[in-house]
């Protein structure tokens, strides 16, 4: 098995776990609670908090129509569609500093010499409400893919960045993200290691926040 065959197989194993960890129902990630409360100051005007016991009706009745209208978006069985771009490409980070950090390994330089491959991921069955569909079937122009109506529930889109392995193929690492408007979204670095003969994500970390 090729170097590019083994990271394709690795990320078939793992892209159901992945897309439950890094998609967001766009619908929850902007659906903010409203204001409840009366806003406390010390003597120097610094914020310190809320009190919730000075909530006013009006209040009272914005708070119940949020969590009624959480709980609907919660029970929708509808499917949540992300663009996916297939093209896996190189990160542009160096990785092999927080993968000595957190494995106490090194990176191995892989026998493949491209720097990107397209992921065939129509046929891997997902765990969860999410669905992909290929970012070519969206408006080419990044700021038409947010603001298009779409016939479905559309929630972003999502990325990862090629596989970087240590030497016996145990652990792993690559960055990925979830993009939810030109500044809405967030970035991951993702470490995954062999358990049982089987690979799993061990953690993810935010790397970016917009």
């Amino acid at each position: 098995m090729t170097d590019l065959e083994f990271e394709k197989k690795v990320m078939t194993e793992i892209f159901p776990s992945l897309i439950d960890s890094t998609c967001i129902d766009i619908r929850l990630y902007t659906n903010f609670p409203p204001e409840y409360g009366e806003s406390i100051y010390d003597k120097t005007g610094h914020y310190i908090g809320v009190d919730s016991t000075k909530a006013t009706k009006e209040q009272k009745q914005k708070l119940l129509e949020w969590e009624i209208n959480t709980e609907k978006i919660k029970k929708d069985t509808s499917k949540i569609i992300v663009a996916f771009d297939p093209v896996i490409k190189d990160s542009h980070e160096d990785l092999n500093k927080d993968f000595q950090k957190h494995f106490k390994t090194q990176i191995v330089k892989s026998k493949d010499k491209n720097s990107e491959y397209l992921f065939e991921f129509e046929n891997i069955k997902l765990h969860n409400k999410f669905e992909l569909k290929n970012i070519s079937q969206f408006p080419k122009e990044r700021g038409l893919l947010w603001i298009t109506k779409y016939d479905f529930v559309f929630s972003g889109a999502v990325f990862f960045s090629r596989i970087k392995f240590d030497k016996n193929k145990k652990f792993g690492i690559f960055d990925g993200g979830f993009a939810c408007g030109g500044r809405c979204g967030q970035g991951y670095r993702i470490y995954i290691k062999k358990v049982n003969n089987k690979w799993i994500i061990d953690k993810i970390e935010n790397t970016w926040v917009s």
